[in-house]
């Protein structure tokens, strides 16, 4: 990151761009050389491959406009609106309605050197700026990609090869840490995958086209033998607890149910009776010494990312992603797909010797929880009755 006047004026656009925003968009609205259309779908955004990079591929055979009844449904489906022009074919406002004078609103600008979008969300009582963004053009393709939000600003500098995008490399403002991102295309120039691969080496599958065709079912099978056979080698092989051990613990979210967290619950943890606790005390991996993602001294050694597994991750992603929210048998159906895809991985886990990884105390027990959902009791419920019946002499 080069360019720190650049920047300072970027995001002292960003800091003002509430004080204006409303008369810019009074003056497209009054345009009317402007056409409007709307549709269920994100369609346009100023940063390369932007669907792909937050899963919001849109489906081939989608319909695109909203034209009839038929067309839209407003208890399940999001709705865009846009004004564009006819001369570059391009919108100039677009606006992400959730109620009368509610959601998310962007203005954007073209020139030859740059495209530049600004978002704010709105509602009865405020506005807030949400980005401002900036493309900028070398030859007639993306040189840059900057973007001010209310957490800094970050860049991506991009390297072409003809008419593709190859690679970039994203940087954040006053941190050290970056990311370098590799674009495959197929024979057609069709993107196919982009993968990034963190500055401490660790390498994330972002995009891969073939997620969203793979069966759901397929997919949950493969993660269960995943979350039970690769996971219960890795236990065995890198994880050394002296102390004894009342749980191992997967924490999910429906907003991304794969991969879990892992902890696991030291007995020392606990302050009086084990059963005077209440659940929520015992199954909260956050709390535990012994968790991914916690401290550096305690973090447990476990690669919850191979390669060869995260296309299935990103496979559930889109399937969840394409649930709307108001869909509500949908919704409990995939929530309790995911419930029990959990719950098969830790009945199997059960049987596992992990006596070279730690001790166990005597309740110790499989457990996983949605922490946003908080059914640890549905889980204890469940497993406790199978430990019962498939342990307890």
């Amino acid at each position: 990151m080069t360019n720190p006047i650049l920047y300072a004026r970027i995001q002292e656009e960003f800091d003002e761009i509430t004080n204006s925003f409303i008369e810019k968009e009074k003056l497209i609205l009054s345009d009317e050389s402007l056409i409007t259309i709307q549709s269920k779908y994100n369609l346009h955004e100023i940063e390369p491959y932007y669907a792909q990079l937050n899963n919001q591929v849109i489906p081939p055979d989608a319909k695109l406009r909203i034209e009839t009844s038929d067309d839209f449904n407003p208890e399940t489906d999001d709705l865009f609106e846009y004004r564009i022009s006819l001369e570059n074919r391009k919108p100039s406002l677009k606006i992400q309605h959730y109620g009368d004078r509610v959601g998310y609103f962007t203005l954007y600008e073209y020139t030859e050197e740059y495209h530049k979008s600004f978002t704010i969300y709105q509602n009865k009582e405020s506005i807030k700026a949400t980005n401002v963004s900036y493309l900028y053009f070398k030859n007639g393709m993306p040189e840059r990609f900057i973007e001010c939000t209310e957490y800094g600003i970050s860049v991506k500098t991009y390297t072409c090869d003809e008419d593709f995008i190859k690679s970039y490399k994203l940087e954040w403002q006053n941190h050290d840490h970056y990311c370098t991102g590799e674009l495959k295309f197929d024979h057609e120039g069709k993107i196919i995958q982009i993968t990034e691969t963190a500055s401490d080496g660790r390498i994330r599958i972002i995009y891969d086209s073939m997620a969203a065709d793979k069966d759901i079912e397929e997919v949950l099978a493969d993660l269960e033998n995943f979350l039970v056979e690769n996971i219960a080698d890795q236990i065995i092989e890198k994880v050394r607890i002296t102390e004894p051990v009342y749980c191992i613990l997967f924490e999910y979210t429906m907003q991304g149910p794969f991969p879990p967290t892992i902890a696991f619950g030291a007995a020392s943890e606990i302050t009086g009776n084990f059963e005077d606790q209440e659940l929520y005390q015992l199954y909260n991996a956050p709390d535990m010494q012994y968790f991914s993602e916690g401290d550096e001294d305690d973090v447990i050694p476990i690669d919850l990312y191979p390669i060869a597994i995260q296309p299935d991750y990103l496979a559930t992603d889109t399937y969840g992603e394409n649930i709307s929210w108001e869909d509500e048998e949908a919704t409990n159906k995939w929530e309790q797909q995911v419930f029990d895809t959990y719950l098969k991985v830790c009945k199997r886990l059960m049987h596992f010797d992990f006596s070279k990884s730690f001790p166990k105390t005597e309740h110790f027990l499989v457990m996983a929880r949605d922490f946003e959902a908080c059914n640890e009791d549905k889980f204890y419920k469940e497993l406790q009755r199978y430990k019962k019946e498939n342990f307890n002499s």
